[in-house]
């Protein structure tokens, strides 16, 4: 059976598209790590032993690996090698930003941005090339927010929603308004990192999230 090799694919680009940069790693990786997870904002509550905890959002994905680049049947420096897999941190001149990137191994993807890139040189050649390194990438799951909304699926009422501040209202205004009670301020400023409740200028854009 071939060999499958793992590919890095710039996925921002069209297929065909000059710009699109596409590397296929001249060594699979051992392994690859996940890390998942949630945010919460606490809502302390008087005369509960424990603080509520409230749903703020989804952590984006995280997937971690480590290449393994070899030159010295060649006795090549492996600068060439590490140069086009660090295209895929440094700003695309057309996106204003680095490209969203695909790892693909068999079966397996993972489409996000890759968060870092750092270099372990473990072999030099007498004349200082260097000829064996690991590269261990980070990635950050990336989907537009139109495709996160596709999956959603919500299937129960979530009265979340956004909002404009008007003036002379408070967030206890807003509070009674959306939640039927003034005392609920606190997980509307929680969710908008909102620290001085009562210094927001009035067309302060405001997330109301559901409880």
């Amino acid at each position: 059976m071939p060999l499958t090799r793992a590919t890095l694919t710039d996925v921002s680009h069209s297929a065909g598209d000059p710009a699109q940069k596409v590397v296929q790693v001249l060594f699979n990786p051992t392994d690859l790590s996940f890390d998942r997870g949630s945010h919460y904002a606490s809502m302390p509550v008087p005369g509960l032993a424990m603080p509520i905890l409230q749903y703020i959002r989804g952590e984006s994905d995280a997937l971690h690996l480590e290449l393994f680049l070899d030159q010295t049947d060649n006795g090549s420096d492996i600068e060439a090698d590490i140069n086009k897999i660090e295209t895929f941190i440094q700003v695309d001149g057309l996106l204003h930003a680095p490209p969203v990137v695909e790892f693909s191994w068999a079966r397996f993807t993972f489409t996000g941005v890759i968060t870092s890139v750092r270099e372990k040189m473990t072999l030099f050649s007498e004349d200082g090339r260097r000829l064996r390194a690991r590269l261990s990438l980070s990635f950050k799951s990336y989907k537009s927010a139109e495709v996160q909304l596709r999956e959603l699926k919500l299937s129960s009422p979530d009265r979340s929603h956004s909002r404009v501040l008007r003036e002379g209202e408070t967030l206890a205004h807003l509070a009674y308004e959306v939640y039927g009670d003034p005392r609920m301020w606190r997980p509307i400023a929680l969710a908008n990192g909102i620290t001085r409740p009562r210094f927001i200028e009035p067309g302060t854009p405001l997330w109301i999230p559901a409880l």
